[in-house]
């Protein structure tokens, strides 16, 4: 699994009847595993697998080679029954092809060698011999590190053999392999870990899954599943590292636990410390990377993420406080982010206080890596610190204002806050851009916690009273509160001052009104206008903006709804590459929510409910983004489909519970999705919320929202009505770019015209855009007796009222409400009104829609 490209590539190259194939790759990358199926894959689809047991066949496997090999021990069952030892490497080449045959088609036959960096040398020529007059074809597996035998060497080098890197698994295979491994769906944190811990080796990563299952430290949140836990290095985790590290010298041993535990060294720290024939071996054997920059100082790292997870977990206490000793200036900014929160958790573990300046870039490090508990504990451990002066008070209390901002803390957020502005008030002095700093706070705790976007506006406003009017600060607080009102949805504002602000400044900061300018524009009914304008500003990205490092996933994501809108899921699906890169980092719940939504567009109804259960538990597990109610209307939809209409309804209540703390910028997707759901099934008010809708997107300036809803009207309508509706619809989609309303229009008209051909055509073509037509599900058959039971439990009767009112027993109640409810596939009295209406009969003149 995750390596289905690469097996078919193999494939192609045995049915083309290319001379041979070598795949060269590390430890664990599954060489041997891909050769096989695409020779298994080979053989079946030239009908060997139907041969008898003891034909030949075109394709033969050598033993695998150990330690005492020898050409006649390799070459054995392909000398037949010679009754003699050939005396010479010659003649036994020339055995083994006498009893070589030919494959399908005319073909070589294959000689299928594994682990060929063990062969002898003697077999490896042996090998080369057979190989040389195009006889026969080589597919092996080959050990990058030491490579390939110098007799076979030299046929790659000659090019009578191709060699093929396999590379890692990619993150999309990690997530691949989580979805059919586990019973329930993943995180896309969980993956996104799984792949960076594994590096994407196929070994290491089905090593560490069954680890950490088997440690209970997968966790169920009732949503999906998570892997937060620390690693634990058990014994499936030792084993892999233990051939690596028990020949070790000493002096070895040493230099991996130091770079294990520090994460990156300067090199010029382990050259003082060991020869260059130790580093070189070390190197060599893949445990450490020397990496050289064009500019700065050179680094050595552990040679792969797991192992030094291991190595850490296996280090008692003293040998880490002995080893501590090597490293006590670390040069902490030349290091990245790693090398920074290692170092600090290192110095802790160690009982060294490091200094508030240190403190204080560890917890900033961490909020940057979407750490937000880590930042909390290292803010205050420096708020604690004896040697603190009043700024870096200041900054320690940001740090930890906007950590417990992103925890969901928000009354000790704002205690931080106000702690830093009573300092200001005192007399202490407060850069303006702490100010800012603090008025952004606030205002997202106004906002995403209590849902007040007039307050979250106030306080930004307020804030660029108090800052210098000329400064830089003015203008990021006024492009905050533009790019705030393009959040809360209110298009027409955002709109109205978006020139007159890009015009007023070149700040660095305009960037971030990218994303709401794309989502106003494409809900103003220009989503083709919008994508040209997300497409364009996502190239201009650079270092300048690293102090916003969700810039690049917002702008993506608005890219993502003008393709949907524009009505190509195609290009919306089509996800960039996940590249921690300029300062800019990945949020995996937002992608995995865009990437529920593309699998909606697709119709591939179960991905998308995994998809959005593992966005979900993400976004339960981190900062509010106000994307959880975009989620769950996209579960509902989801579920509707997969003819869940229980779950359905439970993910439509969630919604309904965040609603009011929703990202706005993308209302518009969210109330129509969840009117789909109501659609779907058959809400007795729908005809209601469709008109509500239509009148709020009149209302917000949401041109698409207008046309969908128009359309949702023609579909619900009587039939002798659904002219005059489409009339008001084609007005609706004259005003909306792209391919979508047309194809709206046309299956309007089709349903105006009857005709079920032409129909099923338009619904067709709105399918391909990712548009799914609701369609109203049959009426229920129910018996008199049924419905007039069912009607009075609406009524808020009990089965004993009933039996009483009806003179039957109570037992005959329960049983007629006991098939009411199977029938109608509901568990609560509560549910039963709109399933008794989708279960009405229709009859000329009623309100059933067609």
């Amino acid at each position: 699994m995750g390596r289905e490209q690469e097996i078919d590539n193999l494939l192609d190259k045995l049915r083309s009847g290319k001379d041979g194939v070598v795949v060269v790759g590390p430890p664990g990358m599954g060489k041997s595993t891909v050769v096989s199926a695409a020779l298994a894959a080979y053989q079946d689809g030239a009908g060997e697998a139907s041969q008898a047991a003891d034909a030949p066949s075109a394709v033969v496997r050598l033993p695998l080679p150990h330690e005492n090999s020898t050409p006649l021990t390799t070459f054995g069952p392909l000398t037949g029954n010679a009754g003699h030892v050939p005396a010479t490497l010659e003649a036994l080449a020339a055995l083994v092809l006498e009893n070589l045959i030919t494959a399908p088609g005319g073909l070589p036959p294959v000689i299928y060698a594994e682990d060929l960096h063990l062969f002898d040398d003697d077999s490896a020529k042996v090998l080369r011999m057979v190989l040389m007059n195009g006889q026969a074809r080589l597919f092996a597996s080959v050990r990058e590190n030491p490579g390939m035998p110098t007799a076979i060497d030299a046929l790659w080098r000659s090019g009578r053999v191709e060699r093929i890197e396999l590379a890692p698994l990619s993150y999309e295979s990690v997530r691949l392999i989580l979805r059919c491994a586990l019973e329930e769906p993943a995180s896309n944190d969980m993956a996104y870990r799984l792949w960076l811990t594994t590096a994407g080796n196929p070994l290491h990563v089905r090593e560490l899954l069954y680890s950490i299952v088997a440690a209970g430290d997968v966790k169920y949140g009732g949503i999906a599943l998570t892997w937060t836990a620390p690693l634990r290095a058990d014994r499936r985790l030792t084993d892999l590292l233990a051939r690596d590290i028990t020949t070790l010298s000493p002096e070895q041993r040493t230099i991996a636990d130091l770079v294990a535990l520090a994460e990156t060294v300067p090199l010029a720290t382990i050259s003082a410390m060991a020869s260059d024939s130790v580093l070189r071996e070390l190197v060599d054997r893949l445990l450490i990377v020397i990496d050289t920059p064009e500019s700065g100082q050179a680094n050595v790292r552990i040679g792969h993420p797991l192992y030094a997870e291991t190595l850490r977990s296996l280090l008692y206490p003293q040998r880490k406080r002995d080893l501590f000793e090597y490293l006590p200036q670390h040069e902490l900014h030349a290091q990245g982010p790693a090398g920074i929160s290692r170092w600090v958790d290192w110095a802790l573990e160690c009982q060294v206080m490091p200094d508030v300046g240190t403190l204080v870039l560890a917890g900033e490090t961490a909020e940057s890596m979407t750490q937000p508990r880590g930042a909390v504990r290292l803010a205050t451990l420096a708020l604690g610190h004896a040697d603190m002066n009043d700024a870096e008070r200041v900054q320690a209390l940001l740090l930890r204002a906007r950590a417990f901002r992103d925890l969901g803390e928000t009354l000790k957020s704002e205690s931080d806050i106000m702690s830093v502005r009573e300092h200001a008030s005192s007399g202490g002095l407060v850069p303006d851009g702490i100010l800012a700093q603090c008025a952004s706070v606030m205002a997202d705790l106004w906002q995403f916690h209590r849902g007040d976007m007039e307050t979250a506006l106030l306080q930004l406003a307020e804030a660029e009273k108090a800052v210098d009017p000329m400064g830089e600060h003015a203008s990021a607080l006024a492009i905050d509160q533009l790019s705030r009102l393009g959040y809360g949805g209110r298009y027409e504002e955002f709109l109205a001052g978006i020139d007159a602000a890009l015009a007023a400044s070149d700040h660095p900061a305009n960037m971030t009104l990218v994303p709401s300018h794309v989502f106003a524009l494409g809900q103003a009914g220009k989503p083709t206008t919008a994508m040209e304008l997300a497409v364009r500003q996502l190239g201009g990205i650079g270092p300048e903006h690293a102090s916003f490092p969700a810039l690049r996933t917002a702008i993506l994501s608005a890219r993502f709804w003008a393709a949907q809108w524009m009505g190509d899921p195609v290009l919306a699906a089509f996800f960039p590459d996940v590249v921690e890169d300029i300062g800019q980092r990945h949020d995996s719940g937002i992608y995995q929510t865009g990437t529920g939504y593309a699998c909606l567009s697709f119709g591939q109804w179960e991905q998308a409910t995994g998809e959005f259960r593992g966005a979900l538990s993400r976004f339960a597990a981190g900062p509010a983004t106000g994307l959880e109610p975009l989620a769950w209307a996209g579960l509902a939809f989801a579920y509707v489909h997969r003819g869940d209409l229980e779950r359905a309804r439970s993910a439509r209540e969630e919604y309904r519970d965040r609603e009011s703390t929703m990202n706005r910028s993308i209302e518009t997707e969210s109330r129509y999705r969840v009117l789909l759901v109501g659609s779907a099934l058959a809400d007795a008010d729908l005809a209601r919320q469709i008109d509500e809708f239509v009148l709020w997107c009149t209302e917000a300036g949401s041109a698409l929202g207008v046309m969908w809803g128009l359309h949702l009207r023609v579909v619900h309508a009587e039939q002798i009505d659904r002219a005059a509706l489409t009339e008001a619809l084609e007005a609706a989609a004259g005003r909306v770019e792209g391919k979508v309303p047309s194809a709206m229009v046309a299956h309007a008209r089709a349903l105006v015209e009857g005709d079920a051909g032409v129909i099923a055509s338009a619904v067709a073509e709105l399918n391909t855009m990712g548009v799914w037509v609701p369609s109203v599900p049959a009426p229920i058959a129910l018996t008199a007796r049924q419905r007039e039971i069912g009607s009075l439990i609406v009524a808020g009767m009990s089965n004993r009222s009933i039996a009483e009112k009806l003179t039957i027993s109570v037992r005959t109640v329960d049983t007629h409400v006991g098939h009411l409810f199977e029938r109608l596939g509901v568990t609560k009295r509560t549910d039963l009104a709109s399933a008794l209406t989708r279960s009405a009969p229709s009859w000329p003149g009623s309100k059933r829609r067609p």
